[in-house]
């Protein structure tokens, strides 16, 4: 069975019924994703590994009480953040999860959206300094938006804050990000991509 082309609701429901290559296809499909989205979080690749393993044996174990509203990738986000931050404050008792998501890099993530938007820079640097200079939320919510094609209300219950102010989050950081940039940066896709967001 070819489960890419299932809608969530049919995959999901192949899994309640107990289909284990439906729940594979499930974990191989997003486990990736997960793990660098741990990373906005923490460098501890056992302590992500281990949340993402846990977040599937839960829904394994569940799979016949558990009822996903939205999609699957959004319950699957949405556990994961919720325990992969419990764990980083546990770990990190001295520092709160806002203090220490600061250390985090999230310069290759940013650079992928730039290289699948076609945006070439002649300055690194000028884009870390961009990227570093954003505050945190804005960077996650682009980052759930752009890279992880989450919907604007999925990252709103995701990150806790209203719809209106997902859009004001991403609308401040995109125009962060597109002041740094000269114009030789953009093509016409991405002179596109901006004016969306900007008017």
């Amino acid at each position: 069975m070819e489960f890419h082309t299932l809608k969530d609701v049919e995959l999901w429901q192949l899994v309640a019924n107990g289909d284990q290559k439906a729940f594979d296809h499930i974990y191989l499909f997003h486990s990736k994703d997960l793990y660098k989205y741990g990373f906005r979080f923490t460098q501890d690749t056992e302590l992500i590994k281990d949340v993402i393993q846990d977040v599937f044996i839960h829904i394994w174990e569940s799979r016949n009480v558990l009822f996903i509203q939205k999609s699957i990738k959004f319950y699957l986000f949405s556990a994961f953040r919720r325990d992969v931050i419990k764990r980083v404050n546990v770990a990190c008792i001295y520092e709160s999860i806002e203090d220490y998501h600061f250390k985090i890099s999230w310069e290759v993530s940013f650079q992928e959206i730039l290289e699948q938007n076609q945006i070439s820079l002649d300055s690194t640097h000028r884009l870390s300094r961009a990227i570093d200079a954003l505050p945190l939320r804005q960077k996650e919510a682009i980052y759930l938006r752009y890279l992880q094609e989450l919907t604007y209300d999925e990252i709103s219950e995701l990150m806790g804050v209203q719809i209106p102010s997902i859009y004001n989050l991403i609308f401040k950081g995109i125009k962060s990000l597109k002041a740094v940039l000269s114009p030789s940066d953009f093509t016409p896709k991405v002179l596109i991509l901006f004016f969306y967001f900007l008017f």
